[in-house]
């Protein structure tokens, strides 16, 4: 799916299922997702302030102390409504029927969303949760992306240890994310396991030995 050459004629008031702003705002939405991605999906290890959202997941994981951040959780849901829409071949095409119209809506609202609450940050962040992956110390900090003329320079997670000073890039960041997602996920199974083996019933009565209730 591209946003790329897609030509309509604002006169006539809609493209598609879409009006004209609503198909405007769809490719300002593709646009910022392809931007922001990477960001969403670090921004949740990063020291960032308070965040309801956030402090509501710690609160009902308990004293567990890692988890999957919100901006995780956004950035997993806008690549599953991107791969639904990329099924059509432009984002003319998706407009143009009423399913795909739909889902380009929800698309929006949840990349705006995400926009409005998780801005691309702007300036070195400290980074919680991980280790410098060279000297084991909690002295990572978060360096976003930035552009020198028409070259991105892609984001930095640097040790600020004197004696150590190890870089790591963002694609050994999002590992790393990726590998505390799996250890999350593999801690609520487990305590879902023991939390449901507490609840079943025991079988009550009398015990039995060979089919015989005991002492008969």
């Amino acid at each position: 799916m591209s946003s790329e050459s897609i030509e309509w004629d604002p006169a006539a008031g809609n493209v598609g299922y879409l009006t004209v702003d609503e198909f405007d705002r769809l490719r300002r939405a593709v646009q910022n997702a392809s931007t922001h991605m990477h960001w969403w999906r670090v921004a949740g290890y990063v020291r960032m302030g308070s965040d309801p959202d956030e402090a509501r997941g710690r609160a009902s994981r308990g004293t567990m102390p890692l988890g999957l951040p919100p901006t995780w959780l956004a950035a997993e849901e806008i690549s599953r409504l991107s791969n639904e829409m990329n099924w059509w071949p432009e984002l003319e095409d998706v407009a143009k029927d009423q399913d795909g119209a739909e889902l380009a809506m929800l698309f929006t609202r949840e990349v705006e969303t995400a926009c409005a609450k998780w801005p691309m940050s702007d300036r070195p962040r400290n980074v919680r949760y991980f280790r410098c992956m060279a000297c084991q110390q909690t002295t990572l900090r978060y360096h976003p992306p930035s552009i020198a003329g028409q070259t991105l320079i892609d984001t930095k997670v640097k040790c600020t240890d004197k004696n150590c000073l190890a870089v790591m890039d963002e694609a050994m960041f999002t590992r790393m994310a990726l590998l505390i997602e799996a250890e999350q996920k593999e801690r609520d199974e487990r305590a879902r396991r023991l939390d449901s083996d507490s609840r079943r019933p025991r079988k009550s009565g009398p015990l039995e030995e060979n089919g015989l209730p005991m002492g008969a």
